[in-house]
């Protein structure tokens, strides 16, 4: 990236001051940030790390006081930390279109699949029979493609990835590292004291412009599909299971575990840790609060925490009570023993 300070307040529709010919190179935090960097002040308790920063140009709020920043070029943006994501956004774009389309030597290319113009397909690779990449898509180091697999255009797919036969996936969707899309269900039938499996025979569907994160594992159904809504971030090391209905741009934050043909609404949050128990409905704009364990259908709208669930505000009251058990526990025996005495 090489812009000038106007350059990059036109961009993020920002209003800039003190400066306009400063040539930015890179992006970096406060404390680490170069002259020929970009950097933000989105908290006001960082203010003295902003005044002090090496930074070239400086995104801040359009109500922030600026006589603190002296000979320093600043652009005012209705969100710092939102424009500096738009930076951000035009480093990381450079840095995938250096990938130039290819087709690497050692990969595999079934003659029955199908490639897109403009694709790059890094060593390793393999895509099997009746597969479809398109235009523009990266594919990285030792991904596997199974039959039939659909990707649709500008995807990113990073090295390690597993996709197995029949999982569709629209645009724009990057998936990270080590992820395995269609592993079969965990769907057995105990008979006779034996676990029998069950085929899971069904796929997966997957939105435009979802993000996976790395190791995260994304279950076949057994029968169907298992379907990720679009817009949806997942965080890594996420499981989700056979069947799981996820709507449109949910969060999903690292370590959380959604059990079979549990169906999520649309704009739902679950935080980090959190276990949802199979076959629940959980409505649009629901908030679950992280290491939460749901074991009932959530409506609507609801802010959800705690092990057993409940009300959010309710959750947070009962876990600082359980902080302070000691100490009603001693008030109770002291109590007891103050009646005890009286009554002898």
């Amino acid at each position: 990236m090489k812009l000038t300070a106007s350059e990059i307040a036109k961009i993020t529709d920002g209003k800039i001051i003190g400066g306009g010919s400063e040539i930015i190179t890179g992006a970096n935090g406060l404390n680490e940030a170069s002259k020929e960097d970009i950097s933000f002040l989105s908290n006001m308790k960082y203010l003295s790390d902003a005044i002090n920063t090496r930074a070239g140009i400086l995104f801040v709020s359009e109500d922030c006081d600026i006589s603190v920043f002296q000979n320093r070029a600043i652009i005012k943006v209705k969100n710092p930390q939102y424009a500096y994501g738009i930076i951000l956004s035009v480093i990381d774009k450079e840095k995938i279109e250096s990938y130039k389309p290819q087709i690497f030597d050692g990969s595999y290319i079934s003659d029955k699949a199908q490639i897109g113009q403009a694709v790059y397909v890094g060593s390793g690779v393999a895509i099997e029979d009746g597969a479809c990449i398109g235009d523009s898509s990266r594919i990285f180091a030792n991904v596997y493609i199974g039959r039939n697999v659909k990707i649709g255009k500008n995807c990113i797919i990073y090295p390690n990835v597993v996709i197995r036969e029949n999982v569709l996936i629209g645009d724009r969707v990057i998936i990270q590292p080590g992820v395995v899309i269609g592993g079969d269900g965990f769907g057995f039938a105990t008979v006779g004291g034996k676990n029998q499996k069950i085929p899971q025979i069904g796929r997966v569907e997957i939105g435009d412009d979802v993000e996976i994160g790395a190791n995260t594992t994304i279950d076949r159904a057994t029968t169907d599909a298992t379907r990720i809504g679009k817009g949806t971030k997942i965080d890594n090391l996420v499981m989700i299971a056979h069947n799981v209905q996820i709507g449109e741009n949910c969060i999903i934050v690292a370590q959380a575990g959604i059990s079979g043909s549990t169906k999520i609404g649309n704009n739902v949050i679950i935080g980090g840790q959190t276990g949802i128990v199979g076959h629940l409905k959980i409505g649009d704009n629901v908030m679950i609060a992280s290491q939460a364990g749901i074991s009932g259908d959530i409506k609507d709208g609801q802010k959800i925490g705690g092990n057993p669930m409940s009300e959010l505000n309710h959750s947070i009251r009962v876990r600082a009570l359980i902080r302070k058990l000691p100490e009603i526990y001693q008030d109770f025996k002291n109590l007891k023993n103050k009646i005890n005495s009286k009554e002898e």
